[in-house]
């Protein structure tokens, strides 16, 4: 795998940040169904790219 897709720490802990925030938005925001479906599907991917280190955002932007 190239390292050039590789995200730094900082970027790691913003991407947790993020992710916490939209998890719990879906969790305890009084929103519709669809809105829950989004925020939840939105902090699954951010968890875990920052889980794995490493953002499929910069592969695809470079491609």
């Amino acid at each position: 795998m190239v390292n050039n897709f590789r995200m730094s720490e900082t970027e790691q802990k913003v991407r947790y940040g993020f992710g916490s925030a939209a998890a719990a938005a879906a969790i305890f925001a009084p929103v519709s169904y669809k809105w829950k479906a989004i925020l939840t599907a939105a902090a699954a991917e951010v968890i875990l790219a920052a889980v794995y280190g490493f953002s499929p955002v910069k592969r695809f932007l470079a491609s």
